[in-house]
């Protein structure tokens, strides 16, 4: 566990997340070590009175199960500083999904509800989210903060050598073919532009209208997190793609993107969605485009012609990136809002 700190905390929630990593565990770790806390983590139905007891402070993430509530009425009873942590807006999922179904579900749709009204604070990644959480359910206390880049795991990495002399275009994450409908179109016209002086690489999600054209090759999505990472940074992409449907789940979503394309140097294209918007400066960490395939098309041909403007919104982001989304700047925020609050 670490040295013993002055607070005991204790996670209730699924640690295989990848957002639990980023959000969670990678600042916690961080004050583990400097004697701030010792923490760990337990499913819904792996923790005991005993357990509860002796934490100060217990964080439920993602949870919507009733079992799960019951203890954060019994931690409520107990004294202690209970934290509800989110990064998706549950609700706003559709009801016919997978996914949705799931979580619309009604004992875990009214727990949901319940988490969001009675946990003492409500920690979220996005400030869009926070907002709308506010106006609809008026939680105790709402926290905003992204989560962290471990930018140990880039430390000594080189960029790959190109072996050509190309422009490489790359997206790495899971399926958007929505968002990427205008993108589709927009890689169509670049590559028939420029022809063999673009590479697109895909890793994870690839849209099937692309993937038979000789420029594009594509390659699994790594679920380890410092794999992925590494890869992304060595990846020596001159363009990062950053589409995003305009809903209301994606308008909640934090700036998962931004956070990993700037922190591994890669200029970025990003949708104007709330995600983002508070994040790219315009031409300075990124660019900003609408939905139009006309817009992406612009902005991509814009940082191919324009090697200076690339290298400027790399040196930018990773700079912006250093100073927001390190794991010691999450750690200090989950230190001084969280753990250190009233």
């Amino acid at each position: 566990m670490g040295r013993r700190g002055d607070m005991n905390v204790l996670i209730i929630g699924s640690e295989k997340i990848a957002s639990y990593k980023i959000g969670i565990e990678q600042p916690l770790r961080h004050l583990e070590q400097n004697g701030v806390c010792q923490f760990d983590v337990r499913s819904d139905n792996d923790v005991d009175k005993s357990r509860l007891g002796a934490a100060d402070i217990v964080i439920f993430f993602r949870t919507v199960q009733p079992e799960a509530y019951k203890l954060l009425e019994m931690a409520r009873e107990m004294g202690k500083k209970t934290v509800y942590a989110i990064d998706d807006h549950f609700l706003a999922m559709s009801p016919t999904s997978d996914m949705g179904r799931y979580y619309h579900e009604s004992s875990r749709r009214k727990t949901y509800v319940k988490f969001l009204k009675n946990a003492q604070i409500v920690k979220v990644a996005s400030g869009f989210f926070a907002k709308h959480l506010d106006t609809h359910f008026k939680p105790n206390k709402l926290v905003y903060f992204p989560g962290s880049v471990d930018f140990s795991i880039l430390s000594g990495l080189k960029k790959n050598r190109k072996a050509e002399d190309k422009i490489v275009i790359g997206y790495e994450g899971g399926r958007k073919p929505v968002a990427f409908e205008p993108v589709i179109k927009a890689l169509d016209e670049v590559i028939r532009k420029y022809g063999d002086k673009v590479r697109i690489e895909f890793c994870g999600y690839a849209p099937e209208e692309l993937t038979d054209k000789p420029q594009v090759s594509t390659e699994p999505y790594d679920e380890n997190y410092k794999n992925f990472l590494k890869r992304l940074y060595r990846s020596s992409w001159d363009i990062g793609l950053a589409p995003l449907e305009r809903t209301l789940l994606h308008d909640c979503k934090s700036n998962n993107k931004f956070r990993e394309y700037s922190a591994c140097r890669i200029p970025g294209i990003y949708t104007s969605s709330p995600a983002y918007e508070e994040w790219v400066q315009g031409k300075e960490s990124g660019l900003i485009v609408s939905e139009t395939s006309e817009e992406w098309y612009k902005a991509i041909v814009e940082l191919i012609e324009q090697p200076e403007l690339r290298q400027n919104i790399a040196d930018h982001a990773e700079k912006v990136a250093w100073e927001n989304f390190s794991v010691e700047a999450c750690a200090e925020r989950w230190r001084s809002q969280i753990f250190m609050s009233e």
